[in-house]
């Protein structure tokens, strides 16, 4: 825990001036336990029915219709069938967690996707969003319609952000690793939404992981302001006029909030703040009214920063840029191994959209801009890859294939001991005879793929998934 005399003087100070009477009170929530939250995915599921079959009660989060409050000391999860075998503790160990039926999130940081007012059919960047919270979060607002632009910087941090789509099952995305000045010249006056949750310095987080504290002393919140500032400018480029802006950041520095803001719309004229309303113990900034802060000793929740822009509405110039979208892809003659595989999934393919890359197959979102320039982890759906004679199914499409789409899947109970073998990577045995690729899940909700000889199932988890 952070203690009042290990903060620096100016950042001491700073708080004074911001919270007045409430410093003390901020203080004191420092020692406290930082609150842990889990978002259900609602591509899969809704709230109500994730309460039930990890049978807890759980606490809603006010300010997300599906996030939850959760500490995992105060029960085990289970599922109600649960008797004999071990219970399973940890709720990142869960089935229903490699399922991707929910994503552990800090509660306050649910807050910027959930205020930006993501709509099925909208296109929508998460500029800075690894490890995939947001992405995640907006993904299921869309509903599988539109488009999804995830994107971040790092190429590091954008392992994790791949990771994390796929488990949920999304396919509507493009995973971009790209700086943002690359990105704005693509796509011009292109998305509806954008969330810009900016680097910053991190003093929202000081209880909740000493690391960000310790890179505070460091460096500091001047540090971050002309980054965000640059961010923001790439942003405006790449927002339609009439579309929402939401900028985060999980720090209270003024610098960096609503300095970072004023210097934006001072040079952005076209935009306008868009109020959010200070509901469920939100602060109204006194300095740019309408943006608000999350303060833990206010919420059930660490701090953050958030403000809602407008973009001007206008008659959209002709422009090159913004119709390559709609330039037709060269139609090419799939491989047949292919096609028999999708003919066993009970949906229908748009085979227009099925992009073979170094044998790699994807299938695109609809009429998304993927420019060449620019560095895409991700476009679409890795389907599988195309080998000899065969085809072989990866694990994104598995997560995204619901249980009544496959002819015959391997449904076992989350309390079925083959469950934790097979997201252990072992050989499994099924209950019944089968030659081929066959889809497993665990209570109706996709886990991955086995090949299956007789009643031997060989485990095609990926590796770099499986339970430790």
């Amino acid at each position: 825990m952070i203690q009042e005399k290990d903060l620096p003087r100016s950042y001491v100070d700073a708080m004074k001036e911001l919270l007045e009477e409430d410093y003390d009170a901020y203080i004191k929530s420092l020692d406290e336990k930082p609150y842990v939250g889990i978002r259900t995915n609602l591509l899969k599921l809704e709230p109500e029915k994730l309460k039930e079959i990890l049978d807890r009660d759980f606490k809603e989060i006010p300010w997300v219709k599906e996030g939850f409050y959760f500490e995992e000391e105060r029960g085990v999860l289970t599922t109600p069938s649960l008797s004999n075998i071990e219970k399973i503790k940890s709720i990142s160990k869960n089935p229903y967690y490699f399922a991707g039926l929910y994503y552990i999130q800090e509660p306050s940081a649910m807050t910027p996707a959930m205020v930006a007012g993501i709509k099925p059919g909208d296109k929508v960047l998460d500029l800075c969003a690894a490890p995939g919270g947001k992405s995640t979060q907006a993904a299921a607002h869309l509903q599988g319609e539109g488009l999804l632009v995830s994107n971040d910087f790092s190429a590091s941090r954008v392992k994790a952000l791949q990771k994390n789509i796929e488990v949920s099952g999304i396919d509507n995305v493009l995973i971009t690793n790209e700086d943002p000045k690359n990105l704005s010249k693509v796509y011009i006056e292109y998305f509806d939404k954008i969330i810009v949750d900016a680097p910053c310095s991190g003093e929202g987080m000081f209880r909740r992981d000493s690391a960000v504290f310790r890179a505070y002393l460091g460096r500091g919140p001047e540090f971050f302001t002309g980054l965000q500032v640059s961010i923001l400018n790439e942003a405006a480029k790449m927002l339609r006029p009439g579309g929402t802006l939401v900028y985060s950041t999980c720090t209270y520095s003024k610098v960096e909030d609503e300095g970072s803001l004023s210097e934006f719309l001072e040079n952005h004229p076209d935009f306008k703040i868009d109020k959010i309303k200070p509901d469920f113990g939100f602060e109204e900034s006194k300095i740019l009214p309408g943006t608000i802060r999350l303060f833990p000793h206010k919420i059930k929740g660490e701090g953050h920063f958030v403000a809602r822009l407008k973009k001007d509405e206008r008659a959209l110039e002709k422009d090159e840029n913004k119709t390559k979208d709609k330039k037709k892809r060269k139609s090419l003659k799939l491989p047949e191994e292919l096609l028999e595989f999708l003919g066993k999934i009970k949906r229908y393919w748009d085979y227009e959209r099925i992009f073979i890359n170094k044998d790699y197959a994807y299938y695109l979102p609809k009429d998304a801009l993927i420019d060449k320039s620019l560095h895409y982890i991700r476009t679409g759906l890795l389907l599988g890859e195309i080998k000899k004679n065969r085809f072989e199914p990866f694990q994104a499409l598995a997560m995204n294939i619901k249980f009544d789409e496959w002819e015959n899947p391997l449904n076992l109970s989350a309390t079925d001991e083959r469950v934790i073998k097979y997201l252990k990577g072992e050989t499994i045995e099924a209950d019944d005879e089968y030659m081929g690729i066959r889809l497993v899940c665990v209570d109706g909700f996709s886990l991955g793929f086995v090949k299956q000889n007789k009643k031997s199932c060989k485990n095609k988890y990926y590796q770099g998934w499986r339970w430790m």
